[in-house]
């Protein structure tokens, strides 16, 4: 993957109550189960009374359970209003009944969330991204209190917002990347093109493709034209100030003063082994934030419920 190597520091981009990302409220149609439309090699589900079971295409990923996977295995879940979610290895994903709320305690997750189902949101130990009709790529890694956001694309209704643990609020749009450790924060522009093409979580989804016709049941469809927007209004990135597929990963380090972030760029680490597989990615440049217009929302589907499950859907919940 090719990115810039420029590299910008923020410590709040403030956002409430900001044009840019204002957004018309949205029917939210809950999450009520979610069922297992692909994995591969060692998927578990946890109860919530703490039996582990294999898990197994068509398998009802229940409210309460925990999804965990193994080295090697990638899984992806399909949720009762088509929202899809594909979880690299060595995760692990919980989500609540009634609500639009997915835990990750680890791993990486690639949430694609369809045009009018409402506020979504991704928590982990210390950010929460909140995201609208649209895509992202969200990685934590416990041992270095780290949460990577990639934006994969900026809906019609906003960006995605994301929350640190210290309650900064910020947004990221299409291409844009986010690291959040403690109180600092790093954001990049990465190669949405390259992604595409070189990751496995995106295997398959063929979404830097504009010529491809994807089936009837796709449940991409809808979020396809916004993401392919994101990939045409990016600017090319080219060998000149640009790196191919490092391994290196800038430190996020505590700052007490937020003054001296523009003057302090961050030192690359020696390569990071839990951050060198499919879903790393490292720094490259910020582009200014454009303001996005709004838009209403399109209407709501769902999906056929895994058997065995109550197939009605509450017309309202909490996000």
């Amino acid at each position: 993957m090719v990115l810039r190597t420029d590299i910008f520091l923020a410590m709040l981009l403030a956002v409430v109550g900001s044009a840019a990302i204002a957004s018309p409220a949205l029917a939210e149609v809950p999450w009520t189960w979610a069922k297992l439309s692909s994995s591969s090699n060692q998927v578990n589900l946890l109860s919530a009374g703490g039996v582990t079971r294999p898990a197994a295409v068509a398998d009802c990923f229940c409210p309460g359970e925990t999804l965990n996977t193994s080295t090697m295995a990638k899984a992806e879940v399909l949720f009762n209003d088509g929202s899809l979610t594909r979880v690299g290895e060595q995760a692990s994903l919980r989500f609540w009944p009634d609500t639009r709320n997915l835990y990750l305690a680890q791993g990486t997750v690639a949430v694609f969330i369809p045009p009018g189902r409402g506020r979504t949101t991704v928590q982990t130990a210390n950010a929460t991204v909140g995201l609208n009709s649209t895509a992202v790529v969200v990685r934590y890694v416990p041992s270095r209190q780290l949460t990577l956001i990639m934006a994969l694309a900026t809906a019609p209704s906003g960006p995605v917002l994301v929350t640190g643990s210290t309650g900064q609020e910020f947004a990221l749009y299409g291409g844009q990347m986010a690291f959040v450790s403690g109180v600092n924060l790093q954001i990049v522009e990465f190669d949405l093109l390259g992604f595409y093409q070189t990751s496995d979580l995106m295997a398959g989804l063929r979404l830097g493709d504009p010529n491809y016709r994807p089936p009837a049941n796709d449940p991409l469809t809808a979020l396809r034209p916004n993401l392919l927007e994101a990939l045409e209004q990016q600017a090319p990135f080219e060998q000149e100030g640009a790196i191919l597929d490092p391994a290196l990963i800038s430190d996020i380090t505590p700052v007490a003063n937020p003054q001296s972030l523009e003057a302090s760029p961050l030192d690359p680490l020696s390569p990071v082994e839990e951050l060198r597989r499919y879903n790393d990615t490292p720094p490259g440049v910020v582009n200014p934030l454009p303001e996005v217009p709004a838009s209403p929302p399109i209407e709501n589907s769902t999906v056929d419920a895994p058997a065995g499950v109550p197939t009605a859907v509450p017309t309202s919940g909490e996000s």
